[in-house]
């Protein structure tokens, strides 16, 4: 059975053998692409109940603040003018007292530099932009006590504008489950001291935070605390195609939305196998997501649900950008063994940006052994970050199958990120 692999900005060919056990290829169900943004756009506001209308929640409001997210160009190009037209249109509000607030993150933060990256030029020519700095103490307003005792804080912009807005996408991540409006304010709008507590070894390590997973996830009620303490009158909640472009976009209440939305995504990501495998074949996405650890472990985490204690992944992944920054790089060199690093990483009292990602590939590597087709880093810092390097795919999947017997079950989900594996209950 030959299937492609994803792999930067080209893809691999595959050869997983379906003579042996239950060797078959499942793929989630394709999201479409919105054909028309801006009719979406208008259809799902013109369908918000009373109460709820651009019009209604305008009305007499002095100022106006949309956070948006940074990462998904579909909604800052395509979604964000369209969203400014409407509210100038349907409101006593223009653009003096509208302000484009872009959410930000402690790994690889975004600075005012990057604003004309970001941002459409017509834009920036005629609304304030201002970028969310989560260093800045001087900035953030402080909200209390999320119930696990987390300190959270918003935007201080955001806190006081009276109409507030959020804008982002929906897609499933290792820790939120999915990223969506909740996620725009925590971590998208909180402080360094807020997001170290939440990045904190308990809380990446609690059972029901992963990938594609918002029932009982901490991330995702802490999200919800936070958002309800600093108030949102509308949200905009747009799922993201594998191709990067909007599919649908839900709207309304931040969290009946993305709940609508969330689920949307679960029905169609969703890949249901019919037993734990003891081998998955998969890849990262391929480019440009695949260039980063933070996508490798996304898929880790997407496909790891279906495999056995002791099962085996062997995945396609670039990894362009390397371990990220130094800080970080030496927290992906394993000292002793996985248990040992998970154990430093439990007592650390210092916060590097990122080492919730060299936790979830350790306890990861805990049960199960990652196998990595990968052609720019040396094989030397591979072994050292737990995983095993490969020259050549095939070879790869034909050790991994040796290794677990002639009985070996092995599964393809080549999509790794696009799809989450479940394994169908019986009966």
């Amino acid at each position: 059975m030959l299937i492609k692999l994803a792999y930067g900005d080209d893809h691999l060919t595959c050869d997983v053998p379906d003579n042996w056990i239950n060797g078959r290829c499942y793929r989630p169900h394709p999201l479409p692409d919105c054909a028309d943004v801006r009719a979406e756009l208008m259809s799902v506001l013109a369908g918000l109940t009373t109460g709820q209308t651009l019009r209604e929640i305008g009305d007499e409001k002095a100022d106006c603040v949309i956070a948006v997210e940074p990462d998904c160009p579909a909604i800052l190009n395509e979604v964000l003018p369209a969203l400014i037209e409407m509210i100038e249109d349907e409101t006593t509000l223009d653009s003096s007292h509208i302000t484009i607030l872009i959410a930000n993150r402690v790994l690889n933060p975004i600075t005012p530099s990057q604003i004309p990256e970001l941002i459409p030029a017509e834009i920036r020519e005629h609304y304030r932009v201002v970028v969310h700095n989560p260093f800045s103490k001087e900035k953030v307003h402080s909200l209390g006590e999320s119930s696990r005792k987390l300190p959270l804080s918003v935007n201080s912009i955001y806190h006081s504008a009276e109409l507030k807005i959020i804008l982002s996408s929906v897609r499933p991540d290792m820790l939120l489950g999915f990223t969506g409006a909740r996620s725009v304010v925590l971590p998208g709008l909180s402080s360094k001291e807020t997001l170290k507590a939440l990045y904190g070894f308990n809380f990446v390590a609690d059972r029901n935070a992963r990938y594609g997973n918002f029932r009982d996830n901490p991330f995702h009620i802490a999200g919800v605390e936070a958002t309800n303490a600093a108030g949102c009158n509308l949200a905009l909640n747009a799922v993201i195609a594998p191709t990067g472009n909007v599919s649908r976009i839900f709207a309304g209440h931040f969290g009946q939305s993305q709940l609508m939305a969330m689920n949307f995504m679960r029905e169609a990501m969703t890949v249901k196998v019919k037993e734990p495998m003891d081998v998955v074949v998969t890849s990262a996405g391929g480019a440009p997501g695949d260039n980063t650890m933070t996508q490798l472990i996304n898929t880790l985490s997407a496909v790891s649900s279906v495999l056995k204690p002791e099962g085996t992944i062997v995945i396609a992944a670039k990894i362009g950008d390397g371990f990220g920054s130094a800080e970080l790089a030496r927290l992906f060199q394993i000292r002793g063994t996985v248990h040992e690093a998970v154990e430093r990483l439990s007592g650390t009292r210092t916060f590097v940006p990122g080492q919730w990602l060299a936790q979830r590939l350790y306890a990861l590597l805990q049960s199960h052994e990652v196998i990595i087709y990968n052609t720019h880093l040396d094989e030397d810092s591979l072994w050292g970050a737990g995983l095993t390097p490969a020259q050549d795919i095939n070879q790869a999947v034909h050790e991994a199958m040796q290794s677990h017997g002639q009985k070996c079950k092995i599964v393809a989900l080549p999509d790794g990120p696009f799809g989450i594996g479940e394994i169908v209950t019986p009966g």
